[in-house]
């Protein structure tokens, strides 16, 4: 799969006979990436390489349109160095996060993170943003403006995929010997039904475990790593979680920057959805009728495709009232 940028594909669509000219920086990029080749008769302009021709007609398969009928980018000032690694590093993440100190799982494992002065800047410049109450960046639109353009990365909106919770559940855990109860278990682990386990095959065929959260009747939007106890409610019992609860977890997931798909029953989609006014439900009928497209879902990545186009036309619909 080759990676060009919509600035790369819009150059590259508008050659004459496979001559492509274009902004210097774009053309540098091409050339980096050999796509082109320099024009010895004349240094503004470079042959298009079969590489070029091969990775101009995968990216109209994969987009479904010309370069040229996308809106212009403005092309953005390249950023110092380090400013520089942390956005093209988030970018290269599936939760498009810029990694800092308080990301654990990249610091305890000692990959590459960033230092509180560089996580200010890069906000500052508007290439990431907090969800929410969160205090971990992620990028805005312009981030991934920036990184399609200056690290050739095709980075578009975050996937999320919203699964329903179930019945079934593990067994309580018990108790230590102080009489405390001991530690429940992930999330990702807790339900155990057939039904919900179909769900989250699909879901991990859809997205990335880490743009997973589960519709817990009691919990709200919970990560697959979240230890929970069993409990016994369902969202019409007085303890269940609140709209407003549910409007402040999707506020702190950013799902106004996400395309996002649930799958699970109307009833839990309906609570979602005032939170989420673009959620993509592509699931109908009845448990079984949901089991047997989770199924397709996971076996077609046609389908699957299908339903991130659903979600993210969506999300534009939306975006333009």
């Amino acid at each position: 799969m080759f990676q060009l940028t919509p600035q790369g594909a819009r150059a590259l669509d508008q050659n004459d006979n496979g001559v492509v000219s274009g902004h210097p920086a774009t053309m540098a990029k091409l050339v980096v990436d050999g796509m082109v080749v320099p024009h010895a008769g004349d240094g503004g302009t470079h042959w298009m390489t079969e590489q070029g021709w091969s990775a101009l007609e995968e990216w109209r398969q994969r987009h479904g349109r010309t370069p040229d009928a996308l809106p212009a980018e403005p092309i953005l000032p390249r950023l110092p160095g380090v400013q520089h690694e942390a956005v093209v590093t988030a970018a290269g993440r599936p939760d498009q996060r810029v990694p800092g100190r308080d990301d654990h799982d990249v610091y305890w494992a000692g990959q590459k993170w960033f230092r509180a002065p560089t996580l200010r800047a890069v906000q500052a410049a508007g290439y990431a943003t907090t969800y929410g109450r969160s205090i971990s960046l992620h990028l805005t639109p312009a981030g991934r403006m920036y990184a399609r353009q200056r690290g050739g990365i095709d980075v578009r909106r975050r996937r999320l995929v919203i699964t329903a919770c179930g019945h079934e559940k593990k067994p309580h855990p018990g108790f230590n010997d102080y009489g405390n109860t001991n530690a429940g278990y992930p999330a990702g682990e807790l339900y155990t039904g057939l039904y919900h386990r179909s769900l989250r095959l699909a879901a991990d065929a859809l997205t990335d475990p880490s743009l997973i959260r589960i519709m817990s009747a009691l919990h709200g939007l919970v990560d697959l790593k979240r230890p929970l106890l069993p409990y016994d409610v369902t969202i019409d019992d007085e303890r269940a979680i609140t709209p407003e609860r549910i409007a402040d977890h999707a506020a702190g997931l950013g799902t106004h920057d996400a395309d996002v798909i649930f799958l699970g029953g109307q009833d839990y989609a309906a609570l979602l959805r005032p939170a989420i006014p673009h959620l993509h439900t592509p699931l109908s009928g009845g448990m079984g009728e949901h089991r047997g497209l989770c199924r397709r879902a996971r076996e077609d990545p046609a389908l699957r495709e299908a339903w991130w186009a659903a979600a993210a036309a969506l999300h534009e619909g939306h975006a333009a009232r």
